[in-house]
């Protein structure tokens, strides 16, 4: 490379190019005419002109070349274009993630989730969501998918975080998925079955289980499970809606239960607990968030963001570590008010 092009690169990125100089590189490239690119920006033609003649002199090469009243961009100013364009596009990405951090950030927020979620993804992402909207109060119920999607309907909710997929029946709302964790089937480390390399569903079947609430996507997984391999649904169990308790219902007992892989994977790591190798049929690994279109406020923007962000830190191939929440937003910021369901 010639060492005084070389400089004049140099001396273009450090301090001369500007992003006027991109916006009108971008804009001639779309309508290839200096007249229309004025019109565009709402400055004279020679104003263009200058800027061009500007840009080249920085560059130390031309960026375009004139045939008539067009102009076509020589391989310089396609160069700057293509990367022009994204660093543009980042800019109004910022612009607007700035716009919605001075507006709309107050008030209250509510967001329903399933028991599955709220102990780990859930954490994760208030944590996060809070430093951001610090002077929103954020309302969290915890219930089955049955009862949440009527009450997302109903406007009683802002933002529905659950394992089932919403249906193309369900209009006018939208859903995405934040996060993998799969479903496992777990047992105390001294239970008959635990370190078995080969474990069938039969094996588990005379053994007492615990397990979740009618209406959950899990229970509807594991009925379709062992409906499958022709076994009866346990009628020595215990039904708990408290995710909470179900770490020490395992490891205290002969129980087996399903269980996302997540909440249980350091009782897992201290040998506390086993996973059993089998799987659920149609086990709802996805975590996803459900909302209304029309609702799709800056808070809810942030929250979204704020869960996919928490849902990166699962471990969606191996399940090796459980989510710890970010450290607690400082004193004053905005309020959580936490509420659950009982089947």
């Amino acid at each position: 490379m010639d060492p005084a092009f070389a400089s004049s690169l140099e001396r273009a990125f450090r301090s001369g190019l500007k992003l006027g100089h991109l916006r009108l590189l971008s804009s001639l490239a779309r309508v290839g005419r200096v007249s229309r690119v004025a019109e565009l920006l709402n400055v004279t033609q020679p104003a263009v002109s200058k800027q061009l003649a500007e840009l080249e002199a920085v560059l130390g090469t031309p960026v375009v070349v004139r045939a008539g009243r067009s102009v076509a961009l020589t391989p310089a100013g396609e160069i700057l274009v293509r990367y022009g364009r994204e660093i543009l596009h980042r800019l109004d990405d910022a612009k607007r993630e700035l716009e919605d951090l001075g507006a709309g950030l107050g008030g209250g927020f509510k967001v329903g989730a399933v028991a599955t979620v709220m102990p780990t993804l859930i954490a994760a992402a208030v944590g996060r969501w809070q430093r951001l909207a610090s002077k929103a109060t954020l309302v969290l119920k915890e219930a089955t998918t049955d009862e949440l999607f009527p009450l997302l309907d109903e406007g009683e909710l802002d933002l529905v975080v659950s394992r089932t997929r919403v249906g193309r029946s369900a209009s006018g709302l939208t859903d995405m998925l934040v996060g993998n964790d799969p479903i496992v089937l777990a047992c105390s480390h001294r239970h008959p079955l635990a370190g078995r390399k080969a474990v069938r569903w039969a094996d588990v079947a005379g053994y007492p289980w615990v397990l979740p609430p009618e209406g959950s996507a899990i229970h509807d997984a594991l009925r379709a499970t062992l409906e499958r391999n022709s076994i009866a649904y346990p009628e020595r169990s215990i039904v708990s809606n408290s995710i909470a308790a179900l770490p020490r219902l395992l490891t205290d007992g002969h129980l087996v239960g399903p269980v996302p892989r997540a909440f249980i994977q350091e009782d897992v790591d201290r040998r506390k607990l086993m996973v059993l190798p089998l799987a659920l049929a149609g086990a709802a690994h996805e975590v996803r968030a459900v909302w209304r279109p029309s609702h799709a406020t800056p808070l809810l923007r942030l929250f979204v963001k704020s869960l996919t962000d928490a849902g990166a830190g699962l471990d969606v191939t191996q399940a090796q570590r459980r989510i710890t929440p970010p450290p607690a937003p400082r004193a004053g910021s905005g309020r959580v008010r936490s509420t659950r369901t009982a089947p």
